[in-house]
C-alpha cells in the first residue's frame, strides 16, 4: 500500500536552503531488500533537533515512532529512493508511520543526508533505485 505523505512545513523548511526541488516523498509497505545499497559515509547532515522532535513525538504518545521504549529511541528504518537520469534525486519512499509529523520530519532528514553526501549511490542501477537505512539513537537526559 502506498501513499503519498503529508509533509509539514518542517520539511520543506529542512530543505529550503537547497536550489534543487523537492523530490516526491511517499510511504508505501514491503521490501525494498533487492534494490542496491546506498553507501552510509556519516550522519554529518542529520539534525539533531529534528531527530530530538522525533523523541518528543514518542515520548508524548503522539504517534507510536519505532524503536521508542520509555525514555530510549533507538530507531532503525529502511527507505528507498530514486534519482532521475540526470542523478538528482527525484522520489524518497519510506514505511508507513501513521503520523505525518515525523513522516515529514525523516523525509526531510533523509533528503538534506542524501543531497549532502552522506549516503552515495554504491553499484548500478537501470531505473534509479537505491536502498538505505536511517539510524537513530536519543535517551532521556538523567
Amino acid at each position: 500500500m502506498k501513499r503519498l505523505a503529508l509533509i509539514p512545513l518542517l520539511l520543506a523548511a529542512t530543505v529550503a536552503a537547497a536550489s534543487e526541488p523537492l523530490p516526491k516523498v511517499e510511504t508505501a509497505t514491503g521490501s525494498w531488500n533487492d534494490l542496491p545499497r546506498l553507501e552510509s559515509r556519516g550522519y554529518s547532515h542529520l539534525d539533531s533537533n529534528a531527530m530530538q522532535r522525533i523523541w518528543e513525538i514518542a515520548k508524548e504518545r503522539k504517534c507510536k515512532i519505532p524503536g521508542y521504549v520509555t525514555g530510549k529511541l533507538d530507531m532503525r528504518l529502511n527507505f528507498a529512493v530514486q534519482y532521475s537520469p540526470d542523478g538528482k534525486l527525484a522520489r524518497v519512499i519510506l514505511p508507513p508511520l501513521d503520523c505525518p509529523e515525523a513522516e515529514g520530519i525523516i523525509a526531510g532528514a533523509v533528503i538534506a543526508m542524501v543531497r549532502g553526501g552522506d549516503f552515495q549511490r554504491k553499484g548500478e542501477s537501470p531505473e534509479g533505485w537505491y536502498q538505505g537505512d536511517l539510524f537513530f539513537g536519543f535517551e532521556a537526559p538523567a
